[in-house]
């Protein structure tokens, strides 16, 4: 019974987390820097929903991803948030090809100096359009992330990324994957 109320008790706290976070946000994702670079290496768990992304933290795939981001801070309905460029490379089982995107990733948690947690949503253009697992070029990204900042030049962040192109085409089995980022602040 106490597991049916979770997830609204949860996104209600997301949708309030606005009206909780500070008027002019700080920033934990960056400290007191301004621009930010990350290397992500993720292996696959495999296809699927957007509401697999968080289900598991095994590659199940022979499959993985390697990310280039740079980033600058920014806000999201008051929310302490980054505006980002993405290059990836996603390797393996004949689908080898590069993804190259644009993302605003906000933070559930505002208030908290090192620890964050977040979701990121991003519009992603692939380099072939026809792979036989998302047949279109253009697709969708979500990324759900939980970072600690050791201090302000360099973070860790376990994350959860799913790229689809939300049924505008019959094929659409998606690519989900989990992994580790290394940031540099600066």
């Amino acid at each position: 019974m106490l597991h049916r109320w979770l997830a609204p008790l949860w996104l209600v706290s997301c949708l309030l987390g606005p009206a909780w976070a500070d008027a002019q946000a700080y920033n934990p994702m960056f400290g007191d820097k301004q621009n930010q670079f990350a290397l992500y290496a993720a292996g696959s768990t495999g296809t699927g929903a957007v509401s697999r992304m968080g289900s598991t933290l095994k590659v199940q795939e022979d499959m993985g991803l390697v990310e280039l981001q740079y980033a600058q801070p920014s806000t999201f309905f008051r929310l302490p948030a980054r505006s980002s460029v993405h290059v990836a490379q996603i390797m393996g089982l004949d689908k080898d090809q590069l993804v190259f995107g644009l993302a605003q990733e906000f933070l559930f948690i505002p208030n908290f100096e090192h620890f964050y947690a977040g979701l990121g949503l991003g519009i992603y253009i692939k380099e072939r359009s026809t792979d036989g697992r998302v047949d279109s070029a253009f697709t969708f990204g979500e990324k759900l992330f939980l970072g600690y900042r050791f201090d302000n030049d360099v973070a860790l962040e376990l994350y959860w990324r799913h790229f689809s192109n939300g049924d505008i085409t019959p094929v659409n089995a998606a690519y989900n994957f989990v992994g580790l980022g290394l940031i540099k602040n600066f």
